[in-house]
């Protein structure tokens, strides 16, 4: 993955944390701290994924690309899920 592709994938992360963050606002949700940083994670997590699956396949690393996108995208379901479950019950509640 050259560096100028690289440019569209955070310019597509930042409109969507902006879409995200807009959501937020009309619904009226409050997000605690810890949850921003449980998002962080995740996100860092799913960058983590296509950066090394990309980059293993670019040193003819088939199964290291599998294992890895495998790993770092289960972590990344995890604390999406984790994440996205603390804000559900949020709402449920107040």
């Amino acid at each position: 993955m050259e560096v100028g592709s690289m440019f569209f994938v955070g310019l597509a992360v930042a409109v969507a944390l902006t879409l995200f963050v807009v959501w937020l606002i009309r619904r009226q949700l409050g997000i605690k701290w810890y949850e921003w940083i449980i998002g962080f994670l995740a996100v860092a997590s799913l960058f983590a994924t296509v950066q090394h699956y990309f980059s293993s396949l670019e040193e003819n690393e088939p199964t290291s690309a599998w294992m890895g996108a495998l790993i770092f995208g289960i972590i990344f379901l995890i604390l999406a899920a984790l994440d996205w479950q603390l804000i559900i019950r949020h709402k449920k509640v107040a």
